[in-house]
């Protein structure tokens, strides 16, 4: 171990200057892995996106529960704690005919102001329920509306639902096919390396036949590949952090509508930033060493 601390500056330098002698080779790897990883990136971002989206989708679902205009404040009590026992349902809160008829006006400007009034207002008070698992709205909302009290409980008709289980599917499958393209990633810069190291078996023959350990052989192509992956993580991730930044001043945030909000530039793309370089440096130091470890049982 002593002896491995003491030479680890020395394969550094040495790691350093084979990749400057073999720089035709050090650069096809450094672009692969490039390229790999931007793929990666591109897919990391847009699923991690959509999933954003879905969530803050999901979270806007509420249903509204009008309430019969005969039942009086213990009435409404009670109703509000059987909407309570209801198993899926994260809050209720009641909401009068006054505040329903401005946000009506807020929402749709001015041509609702002639209902304003005791008398002339047309609206229900309401309950507004928010749900913990939004795909089981229609349940819910079937549930509600058979208690007595209730006049009519609604979520935006069967579109909202569909919605809901699109975009949940969305966000599953994305992911799956996220973790499939990195495994994808790593095998490609895996076989690049492999390729690398290949043409430069020669060194690794005559080196064994001098009688150098199998470490000290070893360890300068682990620290290439640990190079390499940095330099070709270090691409993709400079065009995540500009461009990723640019579009996000560019759209204000908002990708639409209000409905789909991007992620914030940061801490994401640190988050983005770690996971290529991650996959980047330990693919790259996995592939040099499986690589270099084929050629150490040659046999002289």
């Amino acid at each position: 171990m002593f002896l491995f601390i003491k030479c680890l500056p020395r394969l550094f330098r040495q790691a350093g200057k084979d990749m400057r002698r073999h720089f035709a080779l050090t650069f096809s790897s450094v672009l692969s892995i490039a390229i790999a990883l931007l793929i990666s990136m591109l897919m990391l971002v847009l699923a991690w996106n959509v999933s954003s989206f879905t969530t803050n989708i999901e979270e806007e679902l509420i249903v509204q529960v009008s309430l019969n205009p005969t039942l009086d404040a213990s009435g409404q009590e009670e109703l509000k704690k059987e909407i309570q026992k209801i198993q899926g349902i994260s809050l209720v809160r009641f909401s009068d005919k006054e505040a329903e008829l401005e946000q009506l006006i807020e929402d749709y400007g001015d041509t609702f102001a002639q209902y304003e009034g005791e008398d002339r207002n047309p609206l229900y008070d309401v309950f507004i329920v928010e749900l913990e698992d939004p795909t089981q709205i229609e349940d819910i909302t079937s549930e509600i509306s058979k208690l007595d009290g209730v006049v009519e409980a609604t979520y935006g008709t069967d579109t909202v639902n569909t919605m809901v289980q699109l975009f949940s599917s969305v966000r599953v499958g994305g992911l799956v096919f996220v973790a499939a393209l990195i495994c994808l990633a790593i095998f490609l810069i895996r076989n690049t390396i492999k390729l690398a190291i290949q043409v430069r078996k020669d060194e690794i023959q005559i080196m064994r036949q001098v009688g150098a350990m199998n470490w000290y052989i070893t360890v300068p192509f682990v620290l290439e590949g640990l190079l390499t992956g940095f330099l070709g993580a270090l691409i993709p991730s400079l065009i995540c952090i500009f461009g990723y930044t640019a579009l996000y001043q560019a759209l204000n945030g908002v990708f639409i509508s209000e409905l789909f909000v991007l992620k914030d530039p940061y801490p994401f793309l640190l988050y983005i930033c770690g996971v290529l370089f991650l996959i980047g440096i330990l693919a790259g130091m996995l592939g040099s060493y499986l690589a270099s470890r084929k050629y150490l049982r040659w046999t002289r």
